[in-house]
């Protein structure tokens, strides 16, 4: 069988004008989970990421940690639906303020946990757009370009050892495809997934298994447990 470790992105710039690059303490995670890996001596054959910058920065600091050198593939099955767009829209559906970043973002997920539900129910679609309104993707359409995603890594699959690097909502997507589970545990799965975690899961021709969830042995160690993060 093959394995695949799926990998959430390092810490973003969460709360600056471009979420979409990492912070320091970001590409820091990265390099120790990269040499985590040197240590235990896994090594990849093939390295796919989403089209986003946070994770092919994440996936490039990972193999320097890992002393490899490997072209990143680029799926973006694998990047993360529009968290802010949907927020915008869920916010202006429930004529509240889109809430701060402020104290972690604590409000801002409590809101994107209700968001989400009504996305999956088919609810936003109906609310009008504003200039300059990205266009939402459906629920299912997330859906299945990840699942498009998983079906490309098995129609490759030849007992080799495959990093993938991705983000939480899309990464609790494919668990909640292996795992056959709702939409309420799907989120509850998006929200535990910290910055670094490894998904661990074997597959080939005919799926999926699940062997690890959220491994942050990178950093639960002395002298780094102020490095994990969520955002």
């Amino acid at each position: 069988m093959s394995q695949l470790y799926l990998v959430r992105h390092g810490q973003a710039s969460f709360g600056a004008a471009n979420y979409d690059q990492l912070s320091p303490l970001g590409y820091q995670q990265a390099q120790w989970l990269g040499e985590h890996f040197r240590a235990l001596n896994i090594q990849f054959d093939r390295v796919v990421t989403g089209s986003l910058s946070r994770q092919q920065q994440t996936a490039q600091a990972i193999l320097d940690g890992n002393a490899q050198s490997l072209p990143l593939n680029v799926d973006e099955g694998f990047n993360e639906f529009d968290f802010h767009g949907l927020a915008r829209i869920y916010c202006r559906f429930s004529e509240i303020p889109v809430p701060g970043t402020a104290n972690g973002g604590r409000e801002f997920f409590q809101m994107l946990r209700k968001a989400m539900i009504a996305w999956s129910r088919g609810e936003l679609h109906a609310v009008d757009s504003e200039p300059g309104d990205l266009a939402l993707e459906t629920w299912d359409q997330f859906h299945d370009r990840v699942h498009d995603a998983l079906q490309q890594l098995i129609a490759r699959e030849q007992d080799e050892t495959v990093l993938a690097v991705s983000s939480g909502g899309a990464m609790a997507m494919v668990l909640s495809q292996v795992l056959h589970c709702g939409v309420d545990t799907l989120i509850n799965l998006n929200m535990q997934t910290r910055n670094t975690g490894v998904h661990h899961l074997f597959y080939n021709q005919r799926g999926f298994q699940l062997a690890g969830f959220n491994a942050l042995a990178h950093l639960q160690q002395p002298g780094r447990m102020d490095a994990l993060s969520y955002t």
